[in-house]
């Protein structure tokens, strides 16, 4: 792939960052889960269905350790696609936000503390900062490297 020389290092260096948190928050859902699940997410159990409360927050931490690799690697080697995932991730947290309130609404609301949402709420802003001013500076980046070679 070739590299675009406009985009800034400093969204590789967001990318690789966030990387590194999703790999923290993946050793949370899966190595600490039932810390994460008691203490972080407030959640009840003891009931019949911890078990599987704990399976999807182990699942999310699986995925936790897909996407913190994917941003480390594309953060080091593919800084245009690291931009474009910094767009991507906060589109698709929207849309899964979405769907869970529409299918839930029909039933009781979460009793559950979701300590790590405020966290989540930062994690997302980083990625929507980053993005738009990735995006902001590689379009001033090109506009000057076209007057610069209009004026050759």
């Amino acid at each position: 792939m070739q590299e675009n020389p406009h985009i800034p290092k400093f969204v590789s260096v967001v990318a690789i960052g966030l990387g590194c948190l999703d790999l923290f928050r993946g050793f949370m859902h899966t190595i600490l889960l039932e810390y994460a699940a008691l203490n972080i997410a407030g959640l009840d159990l003891s009931t019949s269905l911890a078990g599987d409360l704990l399976q999807q927050m182990g699942a999310f931490g699986i995925s936790n350790y897909l996407t913190g690799t994917m941003l480390i690697l594309i953060g080091w080697k593919a800084r245009p696609l690291a931009l474009t995932m910094l767009g991507v991730i906060p589109v698709a947290y929207a849309v899964g936000v979405a769907g869970i309130r529409i299918n839930s609404a029909p039933y009781a609301p979460s009793e559950a503390a979701w300590g790590g949402a405020k966290p989540m709420m930062v994690y997302l802003a980083i990625c929507i900062v980053t993005f738009v001013a990735g995006v902001w500076m590689t379009q001033r980046r090109k506009g000057r490297g076209q007057r610069t070679a209009n004026q050759a």
